[in-house]
């Protein structure tokens, strides 16, 4: 069935909906149920770093394995994700009464799967772009944006009144339709003869990550240098409430501040693609550094919470950007045969600012306090900005497949 522009886009958009929506589900509500089951702070942090790295230990080689001709549709890995991660949250639902050890584990299962997803619901977009296909990327992740801040407002609502079962039957219920609209969505997996020649050597070369690596040196500068970018980003707001309490804030304060930094990202996210037409990815992915240094920066400058409202205006060209850049970057500066490849390790570079965000940002408060840690969120900003204004380079002649 063939679809005009707007509704594939329309069709990705509901893909990107209920995979933020679960998103906000299991991760933005993972201490609300877990600590509700038992389990202790230091615990929760434990399973969510130990989740992030198992999740980027696997996306490279399902992904070199998904990037070969010969290999199953994107639809069909994100399909098999999908019931894997319904049939755990079941199991969650079954055990979180009666077993902590279980419940952790089964969550952490979960937290897995939608990690490991990331860059392959990513790459049913880029994809489609790399096939000729009339499809706005920013505008469905604005959508799954908006959407994420949505179910965040409702879902706090719901574990108020009907208590923490609400969260993993929301979870259920989104996984469900989510598996709907990617077995709807027409995705077909390109076949084209140079890549399948080039597939098989592919699947007798070296080890995935030595030989991508060393194919796209100024490519792995710039991941180098987004994993900084992330470590900024997530030491802020991973411990935003704590930051917020030290400019005389509380709970309050804090949703204001998350509900400000959705409204900022938005317009970006909408607009990308009328963005891309001024200037290509490259130069918008140099801008995100800049704006991700100048928000940490001025976090640890500024000294009332005023101001700090203020200064959340830096989200729009901050985190607004590195949600989609990378994206578009990676779709144009590796090549066709590695593209599955580029989105995982770009979405590992998320999991691993994340991971160690997680590791370092409450032993950094307790040690020495809040402002030392957004100090090194401010370094780990401004070096990750310098890496990528250094390394990142025009977009390769990549040729598109008509259909």
């Amino acid at each position: 069935m063939k679809r005009t522009g707007k509704g594939l886009t329309l069709c990705y958009s509901l893909i990107m909906v209920f995979f933020w929506m679960n998103y906000a589900g299991i991760v933005g509500f993972s201490s609300v149920y877990l600590l509700e089951c038992g389990l202790t702070s230091a615990q929760i942090g434990m399973i969510l770093a130990v989740a992030g790295i198992v999740a980027a230990a696997a996306q490279p080689f399902v992904a070199d394995y998904a990037d070969r001709p010969s290999a199953i549709s994107l639809k069909t890995i994100v399909s098999a994700g999908c019931v894997v991660a319904a049939i755990l949250t079941v199991l969650l639902l079954a055990f979180s009464q009666r077993s902590v050890m279980l419940t952790g584990l089964f969550y952490g299962g979960c937290v897995v799967l939608l990690q490991f997803l990331l860059p392959f619901v990513n790459s049913l977009g880029t994809e489609m772009i790399s096939q000729g296909k009339k499809l706005n990327w920013g505008l469905a992740r604005g959508i799954g944006s908006a959407a994420y801040a949505a179910v965040s407002y409702i879902l706090g609502i719901l574990v108020a009144k009907a208590g923490i079962v609400s969260i993993p039957v929301s979870i259920f219920v989104c996984y469900v339709l989510l598996l709907v609209t990617v077995m709807i969505y027409p995705f077909q997996k390109s076949r084209r003869p140079e890549l399948e020649e080039q597939g098989d050597r592919t699947e007798n070369g070296s080890t995935v990550q030595t030989s991508f690596l060393k194919k796209y040196p100024r490519f792995t500068a710039v991941l180098a240098g987004t994993t900084l970018l992330y470590l900024s980003h997530h030491l802020i707001n991973t411990f935003l409430y704590q930051i917020i309490q030290s400019k005389g804030g509380g709970s309050a304060e804090n949703g204001l501040v998350m509900s400000l930094c959705a409204c900022m990202e938005l317009p970006t996210l909408f607009f990308f693609s009328y963005m891309l037409k001024k200037a290509e990815s490259g130069t918008w992915y140099k801008v995100c550094g800049v704006f991700i240094t100048l928000k940490a920066a001025a976090t640890l400058l500024v000294p009332s919470l005023t101001l700090f409202y203020f200064i959340q205006i830096f989200q729009m060209f901050g985190w607004g950007l590195l949600a989609v850049a990378p994206v578009y970057y990676a779709n144009q500066t590796v090549r066709e045969e590695d593209a599955i490849k580029g989105q995982a390790y770009m979405a590992i570079t998320c999991t691993l600012g994340s991971v160690f965000a997680s590791f370092l940002g409450g032993s950094l408060i307790d040690m020495a306090g809040v402002n030392v840690m957004v100090g090194i969120a401010t370094a780990a900003g401004l070096l990750g900005a310098a890496i990528i204004v250094l390394f990142t380079e025009k977009s390769v002649s990549i040729p598109k497949q008509k259909r």
